[in-house]
């Protein structure tokens, strides 16, 4: 539950500054701002935003809802030559027969400060508040009119807009669900306008946690020191362009996928040599010749009258090649401590992919464990046919695929370091 002293330390958070409590106000002044504007809100305003947020309940992570109104963190994705909506603009329809109003708007009071408290629940919390998510104060002009702090924070800070439907009569959570989604269709359908639906808090933070362990200001950075595979490149741009996690997964699984048909081949060569010129091989010995056959027969898979390899087993090779297991952890906890045990706990949940202990010391049980968790990933999310037991949903199951792209990334990123040329 939501309380004021709790309101009131979020709010100071995000202006950077200790509040000012007077008999009827608290007073804010804002440290980026950089002069000496002093914002208010009155006592009476936030208890009546705190009330309405504590009569509403939490879906997902970043829903918000009671009997009649649901509130739902969008992201736009239209094509940036289509992209017509502005923040400050409303998009609203009236379904007058069903009683049930849709509106593209700025996020509501109450969503504010249920925003404010999730993100604070966050590890990178400290990060997102102090300036790197959130749009600097002194770049933003002042609204002419302003009645609270929220208004504030919505003209010069937040970049949110949310999804509010308003049902004329009690309407149940998974109702105005999948009204939100009938919205969202409707809307992408007549108008190439698409808004994405925001269940979790991680996507806000992805980019975050890799800005503190790399050099963020183009200032600090040195020139390249090396070249690099245009078409791995290409890929990476691709990965880290998107915010769709479906799409930001697969940019990075083609970067490994580059090498499959290459070293696979090399692979399997290596293998026909060390027993072909085994002493104990012998061309005139038919057992010997059915082993050969055997081998290949192993690593060959014949589909559709043709012939094609494990693709499994060429990532893992692949893997293996190019992707050191104490760098990767390396990486990972840079990124985030915590999301190790994750993986050795957590499969992957529409994938049925399997848990990866990074820490076990078993090189050989982790390289095949890594490469399944990425393979059956993947698999799960190019193979949606009605019935199959491991299928991704969009943006269902984003909160879930998000997980995964720290793993993948640096994966690619080693990857792509380890086939670089020093500049001559």
């Amino acid at each position: 539950m939501m309380n004021e002293s709790r309101a009131v330390a979020l709010l100071g958070q995000v202006f950077g500054c200790e509040p000012v409590e007077t008999r009827e106000e608290y007073k804010f002044t804002p440290r980026s701002r950089g002069d000496d504007l002093t914002v208010s809100i009155r006592k009476t305003d936030l208890a009546t935003t705190v009330t309405a947020l504590n009569e509403k309940s939490r879906l997902e992570s970043l829903w918000l809802y009671d009997d009649t109104t649901m509130e739902i963190l969008t992201r736009e994705e239209s094509p940036r030559f289509m992209r017509t909506f502005s923040r400050h603009e409303k998009i609203k329809l009236r379904d007058r027969d069903n009683g049930v109003l849709y509106e593209i708007i700025s996020a509501s009071d109450e969503y504010i400060l249920f925003f404010l408290d999730a993100i604070s629940e966050h590890p990178n919390a400290r990060v997102f508040l102090h300036g790197r998510n959130i749009r600097p104060w002194s770049a933003a002009p002042l609204p002419e009119k302003t009645s609270t702090v929220f208004e504030i924070m919505r003209r010069a800070y937040f970049r949110i807009t949310t999804l509010r439907i308003t049902c004329d009569s009690k309407t149940s959570a998974s109702s105005m669900s999948s009204l939100a989604n009938a919205f969202f269709f409707q809307m992408a359908f007549n108008t190439d306008i698409i808004f994405v639906p925001q269940k979790e808090i991680d996507s806000i933070f992805r980019s975050s946690r890799i800005l503190q362990m790399r050099r963020n200001r183009p200032e600090e950075i040195d020139p390249p020191r090396r070249t690099y595979n245009k078409d791995l490149i290409h890929h990476y741009l691709m990965a880290l362009s998107t915010e769709n996690p479906f799409v930001e997964y697969l940019s990075y699984y083609h970067i490994l996928e580059h090498f499959y048909e290459e070293i696979f081949q090399e692979n399997l060569v290596l293998l026909i040599q060390d027993q072909i010129t085994d002493p104990a091989f012998s061309y005139r010995r038919k057992k010997d010749i059915r082993g050969l056959i055997k081998t290949i027969g192993k690593s060959l898979q014949f589909r559709d009258d043709g012939i094609t390899f494990s693709e499994e087993q060429a990532l893992k090779l692949t893997l293996m090649r190019f992707v050191d297991i104490s760098n990767l952890v390396d990486d990972l906890n840079s990124y985030d401590p915590s999301i190790i045990d994750y993986y050795e706990n957590n499969k992957v949940g529409f994938a049925n992919a399997v848990e990866l202990d990074l820490k076990s010391g078993d090189n050989t049980r982790i390289y095949k464990s890594l490469s399944k968790r990425i393979y059956v990933t993947r698999n799960a999310l190019v193979h949606s046919k009605d019935g199959d037991k491991a299928k991704y949903t969009p943006f269902v199951d984003d909160h879930v695929l998000a997980k995964e792209l720290p793993l993948l990334r640096f994966a690619a990123e080693r990857t792509i370091l380890s086939n670089s040329k020093i500049i001559e």
